[in-house]
């Protein structure tokens, strides 16, 4: 059995999904819905600047929603001042007659012979659902348009999550935009496993000194294999020794202070996703293209980023995939899936947040392209959508996936979904 929730009798309200018959309130004047009113999701009346007529005269106020009368009184509105100046008590059961009510010459309108059951049996069907995406069994029939739509939405909502972390980098960076890049760079690199790792290491490794020593990769692989803590083994090869020593001089330099290697993972990775090495391609990276840790906001251009980020592994690492590791006769370059993986984490959600802190909605619409030209990601979210899989094709798509999976579906979020909005309204 469906236990109503006001928000549910709010979407309703709000949709105007009641049947299409005429309206009387409780004391059987005809009503006339103009304007449903803007929902308040803060305290005080639940929507606003809504019109009505009554008895042929047009009302603008607000409505106050509720399952039952009495919940007028259960939630203490008759004590709150705000609560006076309403048009419309729309309740599911009226089951009882208020003095504020009549007090104030407020009509109740009762829904509960007026909603069609298809619509609370669909809602049960999303709610009560036992599945990770609630509206998996009805996916099918939603319009693509509508889909495409939403998604579009989403992918938005996820930029400007990851700008709200990336805004306080900016002010524990003191309003640094480089750093800000920086450390969303090396996050990047670490991939889901690593991500604070490598977090880490920005805070501990400055960028400067990476610009600084940029025409060396032999320093740069020094910096930053040494200050994650990988350098304090014993080697025996040359080149390992080489830049054990150079990294002894640099950390004398600079006063650099290693993290403890054990923060790093390597459980259940593959190995070309060995922090180890992905700090490599990242030193490799920096020294060929110094100027995307200089200016990222330059580069917005898919093709550009792809070619940029087109490189193979250089002496040591072109045949290893780990420090002190056994060789490897397969190529190892850095490919096409982590190459998409820095401009999806990294790069469109910083072209984003500039684009927000300057004012420059060029940069906001470059980001969103980017993730159009990115494929899309493979991943348990991303998986429950394979019903519109001719549609939903790229990394923007499947962002607005991840975005709308973390903060509605798991969350049986339902009825501030637009697809599952859109069920619903088909009803």
């Amino acid at each position: 059995m469906l236990k109503l929730k006001e928000d549910l009798l709010q979407f309703i309200w709000q949709q105007r999904l009641l049947k299409p018959l005429a309206l009387f309130t409780a004391g059987g004047n005809e009503l006339v819905i103009v304007k449903t009113g803007d929902l308040n999701r803060n305290s005080g009346p639940d929507f606003f600047n809504a019109r009505i007529k009554l008895k042929g005269v047009e009302l603008i106020g607000n409505i106050e929603i509720h399952i039952k009368t009495s919940d007028w009184l259960k939630h203490g509105h008759q004590h709150d001042k705000s609560y006076d100046n309403i048009i419309l008590h729309v309740v599911f059961d009226h089951d009882v007659e208020l003095d504020q009510n009549r007090n104030h010459s407020v009509e109740v309108l009762e829904i509960k012979n007026l909603i069609d059951h298809k619509v609370l049996e669909k809602y049960e069907g999303l709610i009560g659902s036992g599945t990770r995406l609630p509206c998996a069994a009805m996916l099918k029939s939603v319009d693509d348009v509508k889909l495409i739509s939403w998604m579009e939405r989403m992918a938005v909502e996820r930029l400007e999550h990851k700008t709200k972390r990336l805004a306080d980098f900016f002010a524990a960076y003191n309003s640094d935009y480089i750093s800000v890049f920086y450390s969303s760079l090396l996050r990047s690199f670490g991939f889901q496993v690593n991500a604070q790792p490598f977090e880490m290491l920005a805070r501990q490794l400055p960028y400067q000194l990476l610009i600084r020593h940029s025409d060396s990769l032999l320093q740069l692989e020094a910096l930053l294999l040494g200050t994650a803590g990988f350098l304090e083994d014993q080697f025996e090869e040359r080149y390992l020794l080489q830049v054990q020593n150079e990294f002894e001089y640099l950390k004398h330099k600079y006063g650099l202070i290693s993290l403890n290697k054990e923060i790093f993972k390597f459980s259940r990775l593959r190995p070309a996703n060995f922090p180890d090495r992905r700090l490599s391609q990242l030193a490799l990276l920096l020294h060929l293209r110094p100027q995307l840790l200089t200016s990222p906001y330059r580069f917005k251009d898919y093709s550009t980023l792809m070619q940029m980020m087109e490189i193979k592994s250089q002496g040591y690492w072109s045949n290893h995939y780990k420090l002190n590791g056994a060789e490897n006769s397969s190529e190892l370059s850095f490919g096409k899936s982590s190459a998409e993986n820095i401009i999806i984490n990294s790069i469109a959600p910083f072209l984003f947040f500039y684009a927000k802190k300057n004012a420059k909605p060029d940069l906001s619409s470059a980001a969103i392209t980017l993730l159009s030209q990115c494929s899309l990601e493979q991943n348990v979210k991303t998986q429950l959508f394979s019903a519109k899989k001719e549609v939903l094709k790229n990394a923007a798509d499947s962002q607005g996936i991840i975005n709308l999976y973390d903060n509605y579906c798991s969350r049986k979020n339902c009825l501030n979904c637009g697809i599952a909005s859109s069920l619903l309204k088909s009803a």
